[in-house]
């Protein structure tokens, strides 16, 4: 039998290993960059959820305690830290771990109190940047 000659030699080949074996390795590297990506949005979210079911078990204690003082016919400022509303509604506010308030207004009317709002909100004040003349076009 006659052998004919490859046209395709050994540098063609190695070639094409290498760049499998570099894109194999890149797509490696970018799926554990995403991995570790991924892991440390799960520990924030875990962390951020805790503290609001922390603050908002906080809540729901200094509610109870607003029934209670409504059943002792004690006025509802009684218990700490809720104060009247120029609307004539109670609120109070509940801090989190993380940098949120739970924010809860509350209206007694009636011997006893119902929810009117209950915000979880960022405690920080927001200030925006001043960036200037904006661009008008033309």
């Amino acid at each position: 039998m006659k052998q004919y000659p490859s046209r395709m030699g050994v540098g063609a080949s190695s070639i094409l290993l290498i760049l499998v074996v570099v894109s194999l390795t890149l797509f490696a590297s970018l799926a554990l960059i995403q991995a570790r990506s991924d892991a440390a949005l799960t520990q924030r979210t875990a962390a951020s959820t805790a503290a609001y079911y922390d603050a908002d078990a906080r809540a729901q204690n200094m509610l109870a305690a607003l029934d209670d003082a409504l059943m002792r016919n004690e006025p509802p400022e009684s218990v700490e830290g809720v104060t009247k509303q120029e609307d004539g509604t109670y609120a109070f506010s509940v801090d989190s771990e993380d940098g949120h308030a739970l924010n809860v207004v509350v209206d007694v009317s009636g011997g006893r109190c119902s929810v009117l709002n209950y915000r979880y909100e960022s405690a920080e004040q927001w200030t925006g940047q001043n960036a200037g003349t904006l661009w008008q076009g033309g």
